[in-house]
């Protein structure tokens, strides 16, 4: 899995004009995961994108604080997740199957 991920992150710096990645796997909620199945997050990276570079970590997992404060939450964050009704957090809505397949022909294509 990791091996494709940085192929798929040499794609991915190239057409998002990046320098660097972010790699990463979240493993349970407590981990920061509200996606119930197994990827890994490869982020492009730009010099400065972050004043302080591990304050990507904080973006990454920024529920799981709010998970350790009331567990009982949980279970909602993941079948919410499950039923399209956020992915991270209020601001950030699923995008639609077809704009998903767009971009993932799209850096397929990229790949061969």
């Amino acid at each position: 899995m990791f091996q494709s991920a940085q192929r798929i992150g040499k794609v991915i710096e190239k057409e998002y004009h990046a320098t660097s990645l972010t790699i990463a796997c979240q493993d349970g909620p407590a981990a920061g995961q509200t996606v119930p199945h197994c990827h890994v997050h490869v982020i492009p990276r730009r010099l400065g994108d972050f004043v302080n570079n591990d304050d990507i970590y904080e973006k990454i997992t920024a529920n799981t604080s709010e998970l350790l404060a009331h567990p009982e939450k949980v279970t909602i964050v993941m079948a919410d997740t499950v039923a399209g009704k956020g992915v991270d957090n209020e601001e950030r809505l699923p995008r639609s199957e077809k704009e998903m397949a767009q971009e993932a022909a799209r850096l397929e294509s990229l790949l061969s």
